[in-house]
């Protein structure tokens, strides 16, 4: 009969730890995501990497205009150095 009440008090107290475990869960569940949080989340990043995708076009499209306006300041520079360095060495010789 020992036995039986030692396994009945091992199994209240088991009973006890499990109630709180539930307990706990049961507290956290209200503060899980749930499948339409998830979807909203990932409506809003789609939303977020089309921005970044447009801002990353404009960005290559103004790197590419700074590009073309160097191209152009170096060649004329580059000849106008050249038409000087021909007309400095045709009043020295």
């Amino acid at each position: 009969m020992e036995d039986i009440l030692k396994r009945l008090g091992n199994l209240e107290t088991s009973f006890h730890e499990l109630k709180s475990q539930v307990s706990a869960i049961l507290a956290v569940i209200p503060h899980l995501a749930t499948k339409a949080d998830l979807m909203d989340v990932r409506a809003e990043l789609s939303a977020s990497v089309a921005d970044v995708r447009a801002s990353v076009a404009d960005v290559r499209a103004s790197v590419a205009a700074v590009e073309t306006a160097i191209i152009k300041w170096i060649i004329a520079t580059t000849l106008a150095t050249g038409a000087l360095a021909f007309t400095i060495a045709k009043f020295v010789h």
